[in-house]
């Protein structure tokens, strides 16, 4: 049975993170793919219809803005992670990346956009498992 150092976890376990991101990201485009070409359906259907205020797509474009906003802070976090990532693929300064992460979050709740804030939360606080875990141990 062979011996794994802690760093070597810690480096596994945020490399999965990463992954995982990546998946949330395509994820999150796919949807926004989709609900783009239903509000582009209605828009049509209300033009059709003569521009009749109850089929208005208002209710899809803001479903849509929202998921942008989602996809933009998830760009967002993986160009910051992708900063603290060497050429092999690893985390060697995760605690800085961590902290600022953190700061990034803080500061979208700073200036009130609380969504923005609340989607580097979810990575903020999986990182933070990682690291103490490994402190724990």
């Amino acid at each position: 049975m062979a011996i794994i150092s802690k760093e070597a976890e810690v480096q596994e376990e945020l490399i999965c993170i990463y992954d995982l991101l990546l998946q949330k990201r395509a994820s999150i485009q796919k949807e926004l793919k989709t609900i783009r070409l239903t509000f582009e359906k209605q828009c049509n259907l209300v033009i059709l219809n003569g521009y009749v205020e109850d089929k208005s797509p208002i209710l899809t474009n803001k479903i849509y803005h929202k998921k942008f906003l989602e996809y933009d802070t998830h760009c967002h976090i993986i160009d910051i992670i992708n900063d603290f990532k060497d050429v092999y693929g690893y985390f060697p300064e995760y605690e800085e990346m961590y902290y600022t992460l953190q700061q990034t979050m803080l500061q979208f709740a700073d200036i009130e956009s609380y969504e923005c804030a609340a989607f580097v939360k979810i990575w903020v606080d999986r990182i933070r498992h990682i690291i103490l875990q490994k402190n724990a141990n």
